[in-house]
């Protein structure tokens, strides 16, 4: 159920500490997709899928080109459009989605950006999009800690997010640009802090999940660092982080921890200062990095429609 209370009632009251989601979980690498909401459909919005033809300027010659997923909402569309929803991953987010999920947020617009794979991650594409190159970097590099996968595509994915991968999305809809969120899980959440530091009036709304802040830290450091060219722009926008309290990159040394990584805790701290930005966050009690993507939709459903929902 869910309490449709005004968002910024709704939103202080959101549980800091909150359980991650009850079910079956894919391994680390993904599964092969079911789509289960696709093949049953629901009540609440029209699904469908359209492959794109649009590929990333970088691509490797046959990689294939994107996929968007849309759940528009049935009915007639408000004045000032529907608010949308952006899921990076989105062959994964909509292998998530449930019709009992949209069926809270009639009134959200819904659309994943993925790629035409059978796989819920295409992990090649996403370490070409979803990442920002260094400094003086031109073209995509062989990254030696990310299992030589080519990296630094973001800047050209970032255009492409916001110009023909949003024009394809939103054709034949009516959609309140004031009122477009970011959602992204992994190397999809730090690709969507990096959004929100470079580009913070492309979206009016940023949800970052899990963020992969252990990749090339330095990066990110520039434009977290004073003074904080982002910070004038961010001025009534908001965003939502959120972490689990059991996360540990595949393969790393050390215990299983307890707690959210001190890099999260930092990232909103730093966030928050300036007081420009609206910061809200929440941990995930006990949940695994792969296990904070399905725990997170509930909540960035109500973050991206303003409604709260109750669980």
């Amino acid at each position: 159920m869910w309490d449709t209370r005004a968002f910024h009632l709704a939103v202080c009251e959101w549980p800091q500490m909150v359980p991650p989601a009850q079910l079956d979980l894919p391994p680390h690498r993904g599964q092969v997709v079911r789509h289960e909401l696709l093949g049953q459909g629901c009540d609440s919005h029209d699904l469908s899928v359209q492959l794109t033809g649009i590929s990333h300027p970088l691509c490797a010659a046959g990689a294939a080109p994107y996929t968007v997923f849309r759940a528009v909402p049935k009915g007639q569309a408000p004045a000032h459009g529907w608010p949308v929803l952006y899921l990076l991953d989105g062959n994964a987010a909509f292998d998530f989605l449930t019709a009992d999920l949209l069926a809270h947020v009639p009134d959200l617009m819904i659309v994943g950006v993925g790629q035409q794979c059978e796989g819920q991650f295409d992990r090649d594409a996403r370490a070409r999009d979803l990442t920002f190159g260094a400094a003086g970097q031109h073209g995509l590099a062989a990254d030696a800690g990310y299992g030589d996968r080519l990296t630094g595509g973001g800047a050209q994915f970032s255009a492409l997010l916001t110009g023909a991968l949003r024009r394809v999305a939103e054709e034949g809809v009516q959609v309140d640009p004031a009122r477009r969120t970011l959602w992204g899980h992994s190397l999809g959440g730090l690709f969507v802090v990096n959004q929100l530091l470079r580009h913070p009036e492309s979206f009016a709304q940023f949800a970052a999940i899990s963020p992969s802040l252990w990749w090339h830290p330095e990066r990110l450091a520039p434009f977290l660092a004073p003074p904080q060219t982002w910070a004038k722009n961010c001025t009534g926008r908001r965003a939502y982080l959120a972490s689990g309290t059991r996360e540990k990159r595949t393969g790393s040394p050390g215990p299983q921890p307890d707690a959210a990584p001190a890099a999260f805790d930092q990232l909103i701290a730093t966030l928050a200062a300036p007081g420009t930005l609206n910061v809200t966050h929440q941990i995930y009690d006990g949940a695994v990095h792969i296990a904070t993507l399905p725990s997170s939709l509930p909540w960035v459903l109500g973050f991206a429609a303003d409604c709260l929902p109750t669980l």
